[in-house]
């Protein structure tokens, strides 16, 4: 189980929620273990999980009938799983018969593909078939409805409801059930998921190692005219080859300044690849031809200012103390012109954390203070136009009294010779 059920507990009575209701593709995977293929063809309103504050009450699952073979690659430990079909007599529904108010509509039967007649069917095939069947009569219409009745068995038909996506919450005041009191979870749902559990590290510990692999092999390709589709490239091959999953592998955010890696100066590469849904992270500085003076010096600042985090890092501690920490610290090692550090949560987001939204959570709202076994990233980057830029980005894992390190913490310079 990747949810950390005692601090969702915690969080949703901190906000008055009795349950919550994921619709992100991200939010369904973290309460549920389940990966939809929605979730890499971007398609909503298909997949629900629903996670009650009570731990009496059953979670559950909602998606559609062909989709229940998605469960062999991504099985969930939800124990009500409601699959829907279709409309059975769409003609009623269509033309006004039918009031969603007081009447469930039903549901089109599905018990399953195919089956050839006399062939002898594998061990998935025998457990595919007979999951369909065991659905086959009791299937929701639409995905809505299979959501509604999913919160109906979760025992959530009234009070304050947390959602990713509150629409979802209003179709379900409209279909029955006006007691429900939607509230915008969006954040919700990323303050529990800041502090990770111990299978969520464990995927993260892997997605670092590969994550920084790939970006190593990336930059080793960097020679006097390199084209930044080159690194590029290699990048997201490593990462597949690895068995990861391509994010991206970014310079500056408008490319090398000449369009070609030039010998003697310095550029960064950050690389944020998924592995099992969850990033890794990781920047460093490239230069190709040996390193100056002034060079040296700044990566070794911004390593000192890496190793004073690590120093201070301790729950309790303020985002914005940590900043101050590492700015500092950079400054008095040799680097007076760094000024930037953006410590952030990673996990199934790259900001795993609350973030500004709308009017609120702003300023000292989203001065989070870091949490035991929060995983977050050091970030810090440097552009200075006419010279080059610099990065220095490794993830650890906050604990009682010090940090461990998912990426190696290595030299913050990769020279390339020629």
């Amino acid at each position: 189980m990747l949810l950390n059920r005692t601090r969702a507990t915690a969080i949703m009575a901190k906000y008055e929620l009795e349950g919550l209701v994921a619709r992100e593709h991200i939010n369904i995977h973290y309460l549920t273990d389940y990966w939809d293929t929605q979730a890499d063809g971007r398609w909503p309103y298909l997949v629900y999980g629903v996670l009650p504050r009570r731990d009496d009450a059953p979670a559950g699952l909602v998606l559609p009938t062909v989709k229940l073979e998605r469960l062999t690659p991504w099985p969930t430990w939800v124990p009500n799983l409601v699959a829907f079909s279709d409309y059975s007599g769409r003609e009623r529904v269509e033309r006004g018969a039918f009031d969603p108010r007081h009447e469930e509509p039903k549901a089109a039967r599905w018990g399953g593909w195919p089956t050839r007649a006399g062939a002898e069917l594998s061990p998935l095939e025998q457990h595919w078939t007979a999951l369909a069947r065991r659905h086959a009569d009791h299937l929701a219409a639409t995905p809505a409805w299979g959501l509604r009745r999913a919160l109906k068995d979760a025992g959530l038909t009234r009070g304050r409801i947390g959602s990713d996506d509150p629409r979802v919450l209003h179709w379900m005041r409209e279909m029955g059930l006006p007691d429900i009191v939607p509230v915008d979870s969006t954040n919700v749902f990323r303050e529990i998921r800041m502090v990770k559990s111990e299978a969520e590290i464990a995927v993260m510990a892997e997605a670092a190692r590969i994550n920084e692999a790939a970006c190593y092999a990336a930059a080793a390709v960097a020679r006097d005219g390199t084209t930044w589709e080159e690194i590029e490239t290699t990048y997201h091959l490593e990462m597949s080859r690895r068995g990861g999953r391509n994010g991206h592998i970014i310079t500056a955010l408008g490319g090398l300044p000449h369009g070609r890696v030039r010998r003697g100066e310095p550029f960064l590469v950050d690389a944020l690849g998924e592995y099992r849904n969850y990033f890794g992270d990781f920047g460093r500085t490239v230069i190709v031809g040996e390193p100056s003076s002034e060079l040296r010096r700044r990566a070794d600042a911004m390593k000192a200012g890496f190793a004073a985090a690590c120093d201070v890092i301790r729950p309790g501690l303020k985002r914005s103390a940590l900043i101050g920490h590492v700015v500092s610290a950079v400054q008095q090692a040799g680097f007076p012109d760094f000024f930037y550090c953006s410590p952030h949560s990673i996990g199934l987001e790259h900001t795993d954390q609350p973030i500004p939204m709308g009017a609120t959570l702003h300023g000292e709202a989203t001065d989070y203070a870091l949490e035991r076994n929060m995983v977050i990233n050091i970030d810090m980057p440097f552009f200075e136009w006419g010279w080059g830029t610099m990065h220095l980005e490794d993830t650890i894992v906050v604990g009682d009294h010090g940090v461990r390190a998912l990426t190696r913490l290595d030299d913050a310079l990769i020279i390339n010779g020629e």
